[in-house]
């Protein structure tokens, strides 16, 4: 077909040759935008948050009342030259090192520790915990805790959780990591505030890392939908859940992606024109070699797709447990 004979010819007659130019641009400024690459945010210097590894440019640790944050710099020279600011005053690395004396009370304390040579720095959210002995025949504040199990088969990680992260209105909204809030997480039972969370910030690495790995792969999401994060106890037994549940220790998260169109279900993610498990299995494929790719021991853990059914779409869990682990249902 010859242009000047074709709809597009007659449309610039029509509308003139301004007009048509202007929409154009509008047009393509708009690709522009829906385009747009996804940032990782990966911090610019190396450093360790109380021997854990640092890979963002946001991050947070938990630590009990009054503990010590050790804070280890990998760099081979210029160690003298890092910085934590927001504390009481500022404190300067000796040795490549930071010792800070957590506060006492419990609560949020934003902190960010400075690379003075280059300006760069790494936004730090420190949770000063509730200890969970102020936990009360379950109860902490009014909200429901439950009491745990005896360590499963003994293990370091099944443990209970020595506290808790106090989670008011105005703060769950807290950027804890580049494309993740801490209100994501929250266990879904109903309850006023203040509300608890427990959270392992390893989960929360992976999950980034994962979420660099499927914009790779052409998928644009600028987050994952958390449909379950931390389950208390209570809340999991009242779900029927297995008792020995990653979530109750907040190092699992149940997860799929939801932007295209948002609707709640899973995006048909593999682009087979469908949305069904088979996207769940592309995610799964995608995320059961994350710790290998990215040369992570500290992020090994389990992994599982699931069907959809009446109550919820396609989705796969996702955990650090510190072993391998792999299912579907």
């Amino acid at each position: 077909m010859k242009f000047v004979n074709s709809p597009f010819y007659a449309n610039a007659k029509k509308l003139g040759w301004v007009k048509l130019c202007f929409m154009l641009m509008v047009l393509c400024g708009s690709v522009n935008t829906f385009a747009e690459e996804f940032a990782e945010h990966r911090t610019e210097f190396s450093f360790s948050l109380n021997e854990r590894v640092v890979s963002f440019d946001s991050t947070f640790q938990m630590v009990l009342p009054g503990e010590e944050l050790v804070i280890k710099f990998a760099a081979e020279k210029d160690l003298n030259n890092y910085e934590l600011l927001g504390a009481t005053m500022p404190l300067k690395s000796q040795a490549g090192i930071i010792r800070y004396l957590s506060p006492v009370k419990p609560g949020y304390y934003p902190l960010e520790v400075k690379n003075n040579s280059t300006g760069k720095s790494v936004q730090l959210h420190l949770f000063v915990l509730v200890p969970i002995t102020q936990v009360k025949k379950g109860v902490l504040n009014a909200y429901k805790i439950g009491d745990y199990p005896p360590p499963h088969k003994g293990l370091e990680a099944y443990k209970a959780p020595l506290g808790y992260i106090e989670v008011y209105k105005e703060n769950e909204s807290i950027q804890i990591s580049p494309h993740f809030t801490l209100g994501q997480f929250l266990c879904k039972q109903k309850s006023g505030y203040p509300k608890y969370l427990v959270l392992r910030p390893r989960l929360v690495e992976k999950l980034e890392l994962f979420l660099a790995d499927v914009n790779q792969q052409g998928i644009r999401t600028d987050s994952f939908v958390i449909m379950s994060g931390y389950r208390t106890p209570y809340y999991n037994r009242s779900i029927g859940n297995v008792s020995s549940s990653r979530h109750m220790y907040g190092g699992a998260a149940d997860i799929y992606i939801d932007v295209n169109p948002v609707n709640v279900y899973m995006d048909d993610v593999n682009g087979d024109g469908k949305n069904n498990f088979q996207d769940a299995v592309f995610l799964y494929e995608l995320a059961d070699g994350l710790s290998r790719r990215y040369h992570r021991q500290d992020l090994i853990g389990g992994l599982g797709k699931y069907q959809s059914n009446a109550n919820h779409g396609p989705f796969i869990h996702i955990d650090v447990r510190g072993s391998k682990a792999r299912w579907s249902n």
